[in-house]
């Protein structure tokens, strides 16, 4: 592993769109990415955040435009 692989929350944040607070309240309750925990420092690596995020993503059923119903006001 070398250094690039490896993140700290704001690095995350800039990468990745994750809040800071979002990442600590996450850790907290022990939901969110994998972390890495050496003393004091958290680290994340960019592979556990990748798959957290291939995790959660929802598929969505492609419909044509055509069929999409209109809005009425």
């Amino acid at each position: 592993m070398n250094a690039q692989e490896v993140l700290n929350e704001r690095q995350v944040q800039e990468v990745y769109g994750f809040s800071v607070p979002y990442l600590r309240r996450a850790r907290r309750e022990r939901r969110g990415p994998r972390f890495l925990k050496v003393g004091k420092l958290v680290r994340y690596r960019r592979s556990d955040i990748e798959a957290y995020l291939t995790a959660h993503a929802v598929e969505t059923a492609d419909r044509p435009a055509a069929q999409t119903p209109e809005l009425r006001p």
